[in-house]
Order: structure tokens, then sequence, then C-alpha cells
């Protein structure tokens, strides 16, 4: 090499890096979106936010609300609560805004180099994805909330929240800014913040660890009556076992914000779950074990391991799949074995709650007039979330779909003599899936045949994509079950233990519902 080259070769060299070097600091300069959250006067129940955009030149920006929220599949018109848009530039001049759909607003820039954002929200909602605001209580949803510029969802956000004089303090899963000072969060991007729940008013909070994961637990609301210590306790024993179930805890912190109020329903998140309690509960149920177990374990089905349909987030035009069988009724099924396996029910007892989904989905006509596929593609259209369908005509994959888990696992075990389970096939996939990939439903039953060594073709297709009753004797016989004979239809679907169940099957279903067995 001529020194000449040399001396160029080197020139490029340290011209790319300053060039590199540019770049990063650009990134990590990036200013952030910030929103102030102020609420004057609360018994109105309107929230009024501000926000600052940056808008780098731009003659024009769009601004955003999401249509739905991810985990609830309806479609919310989440924007006709929002009144009194203004934006102006750093001098105060109005700037103008036009409306080019329902959920989004144009702004002219006017060459401006910042812009600020103001609207009042309406905060009259109790569903775990719209907004209350009282006297008492703050519940704020990220995509019922957060207007947002469009195509830039991954620039910092920080969020400052002015509290009611009412309210003594905030809760959430986002972390706290650099500063330290109350009711200040940071989000790395758009769509943490949305993915955040944030509670405010007289909270009582209790925590405990699980090796280096602290997890919170915020009373809210209409709490008085509730024990609060009892409650948590057997959250640490959930906790636990869904630990031991999945075989790590992938967040350093999580928050149940357990809001005591009318209506009810609970919605799943990264690293928190927004819950609806009754303020009539005292003390810990089975129903409301079994609920808060369900959105616990979301934390991995659905919110780590997904469709890859699920994948990619788009807050205006809510996705397709046929698989949420597996994201909503395997979670159902493996939270509810959780449960038991915590030592919080017992055996008669989880077989009660498993007998009812199987005694809904067989007094359901429309199990036989819609697959279990259909009823996940089906889920925009029909009912709230799955819920509350046509069950003359349609079928819940929120029935049906444990239903599955437990003739899905009977068969893993019964092909392996014991050795394997749904436990392992969940491990498996969540190991090779988790993340930004997503699954396919044909991985994710390649999956199944791997662990269980035999084809499940036949199987998957009559279970997910036929509306052909289901055959229940092989899962009976493996475990020593029988449905409970009973003249009224509603209550012959109750699983028992056969009086003449073997060793043997009497062994599979204490290892079955035990933490230490499977």
């Amino acid at each position: 090499m001529t020194p000449q080259r040399f001396l160029f070769k080197s020139f490029m060299y340290l011209a790319c890096c300053l060039t590199g070097l540019f770049v990063t600091m650009q990134i990590s300069a990036e200013e952030p979106l910030r929103y102030i959250l102020r609420f004057p006067t609360p018994e109105k129940q309107v929230a009024e936010i501000e926000l600052n955009v940056p808008t780098k030149g731009l003659d024009t920006f769009d601004l955003m609300m999401p249509v739905w929220s991810p985990g609830f599949y309806r479609v919310e018109d989440y924007a006709s609560q929002v009144e009194n848009l203004t934006v102006h530039d750093h001098t105060g001049k109005s700037l103008s805004v036009t409306r080019p759909k329902p959920n989004r607003w144009r702004v002219e820039t006017e060459g401006a180099s910042n812009a600020t954002v103001k609207y009042h929200l309406r905060c009259t909602g109790r569903s775990v994805t719209t907004n209350w605001v009282s006297q008492e209580l703050l519940v704020l949803n990220g995509c019922a909330t957060f207007i947002t510029v469009t195509e830039r969802f991954n620039l910092p956000i920080e969020v400052e929240l002015k509290l009611a004089s009412t309210w003594k303090s905030s809760a959430s899963g986002l972390s706290q800014t650099a500063d330290g000072l109350a009711n200040h969060y940071l989000a790395p991007d758009y769509h943490t913040l949305v993915d955040s729940p944030i509670v405010a008013g007289d909270l009582s909070t209790h925590e405990f660890k699980i090796g280096d994961s602290l997890h919170r637990v915020v009373d809210a609301g209409d709490y008085q009556r509730w024990d609060g210590e009892l409650g948590t306790r057997d959250l640490e024993k959930i906790v636990t076992e869904t630990k031991r179930y999945w075989g790590e805890i992938p967040f350093d912190r999580y928050v149940f914000l357990n809001v005591f109020r009318q209506g009810g329903g609970g919605l799943e998140h990264r690293n928190s779950t927004l819950l609806t309690s009754s303020p009539n509960m005292t003390t810990p149920n089975m129903r409301w074990l079994s609920f808060v177990s369900h959105e616990y374990f979301h934390a991995f089905n659905v919110k780590r391991l997904r469709p890859v349909e699920l994948s990619s987030l788009d807050y205006e035009h809510p996705p397709n799949t046929p698989s949420l069988w597996i994201s909503e009724g395997l979670t159902t099924y493996g939270a509810d074995l959780v449960v038991a396996r915590s030592g919080l029910c017992t055996t008669p007892e989880f077989l009660s709650m498993l007998s009812s989904h199987v005694g809904s989905l067989q007094n359901t006509p429309g199990r036989l007039k819609q697959t279990l596929e259909q009823a996940s593609l089906d889920v925009w259209n029909s009912g709230t979330s799955g819920v509350g369908r046509d069950t003359q005509n349609l079928v819940s994959y929120y029935v049906k779909g444990p239903v599955i888990g437990f003739l899905l696992d009977a068969k893993i075990q019964s092909a392996t003599d014991g050795k394997k389970s749904l436990d392992d096939v969940m491990r498996l996939a969540y190991k090779r899936y988790s993340g930004e990939q997503g699954f396919t439903q044909e991985q994710f039953r390649q999956v199944a045949e791997e662990v269980s060594g035999v084809n499940l073709g036949e199987s998957f297709r009559r279970w997910l994509a036929s509306t052909e009753e289901l055959e229940y004797d092989d899962a009976l016989d493996w475990f020593g079950l029988r449905f409970a004979k009973n003249e009224d239809p509603a209550k012959s679907w109750q699983l028992v233990m056969r009086d003449d169940a073997t060793s043997n099957q009497r062994t599979r279903l204490n290892r079955w519902l035990n933490s230490s067995g499977l």
C-alpha cells in the first residue's frame, strides 16, 4: 500500500467515525415529547392535557389518537372524548388545525420550531380501556388519553401529573424521571406509554420480591373493606408459581393496579395490570384469584409470546388473528392451573372451574355453527372483546379455548407417558417466539408436535377449524375423571374423580395440579 493510499484510507475511516458519532449524538439528544396533565376541577370529570411537540422544521404534522387498546379487541372512539383542541407556537400564536380523519388532527406549523397542543378530555368511563376522574379517584388508560404525533412512536416521552388536591399519590408501571419528583414519569417510546395505565387517589400499597423482581400491589378506590395484606400474600403465591411455570420473570418491576369500583374486567400490560375489583369483597375468593392470575399470566402469554399478527402494533388498524384461543384460552387454562398449584384452591375447586368452561361450551348452540378460528377472527364484529357474544350462533374463545387446553394437555401427557405436558409446549414456544417476531398458529402446532412426539394435525383441525363435537373420553381416562350425572343440563358437565380410578390415574391428577409434579 502506498503512503498516499494509506493516508486516504485513514482519512476516510476518521470521517466515517466522526459521522457515526454525530448521528449517535443526534439520536441520544432526541428531544422528548412532554405531556403535562392537570385536574383543577376533578368533580367535572375532565383532564386538561398539554403536549409539547418539536416540529423538526416540518410544514405540517399530524396528530393521532388510537382507535383500540392492545389486549382489548374492540374498536373504540376515544377521540370523541377530546374537546377544545388548540395548537400554538412558542409566542402563543394560534396555528391552523384541520381534521382529516375522526381520530386525526393536522397542524400547519408556519415555520414554528415547537408547538404546544392543548386539549380537554372527558373522563367518565368505568372500563379498563377508558378514563375516570372524580374527587376520589383517577384512572387513566394510555390509548384513551395520549394524542401523539403520527410516525414518531419511538420518541422518548415525559409525563407530569398535577394531581388534584384530593389525591394523595399516583402509581403506574412507568419509570420515574431522573429528577425523582413524585408524579413525574418517563417512557422510552409511545408504545410503553400507552401500555402503562396510571391511577391516583388515596392509595394503599404493599410490596414483595420474587428473586430480583419487585412486585407492587396498589389498592385504589373503595378498598376500605378489603384485606390488602392477605390479597398480597395470595398474589405472592401466584407470582411464585407463575415463575415456576415459565422458568423466569422477565421484568425487574411489576405493578398490580387493583381498583375497587363498580364495573368489571381487567387488562394486561407489559409490566402492570389494571384490575376492577368489587367494593363489596373483603378477602380473595376463587373468582378473583383466577381473574388476577389470568392477567398476570398475560405478561408472558400475549405481552411477550404473541401471535405474529399482534407483533407490530398499528393503533389505527386493528389486527386479525386466528390465534386468540392461544392468547386468551390457554391463558385461562394455565392461570387456573397456577392457582391450583399455588395451593390456593382444592382439586374439586379447580375441577369446578374447568367444568364451568366445558358446561358453558356444551350448552352453547353456537359451538356447532362457528369454529374456534372464526371466533378469533370475528372478534371485532361481535360481543365485547370476545365476551357477551350471541351464544345461539357464535362460540367464545374464552370458553372453548381453555377446554382445548385441557384436551391438548392430556393428549401430550398421554403421548409422552406423563414426561411432558402443555407446560413444556408453552415454555418452548416462549423461548423461540417471544419478542418482536411472534408465532404463527402453524408454528405453535409444530412446537406441540415436537414436545409430544406425535402428529397433531387432525386434532388441531377438529378442535380449531371444524364445528365437530369435542371428544372427552381420552382426557378423562388419563386423569381418572368422569362427568357427574345430573338431570339439569347446566350441571351435567361437572368433572369429578371416578370412584374406581386407578392409583396411576390418581397420581397423574395429583402431578397435574401439584407444583412439584409436571
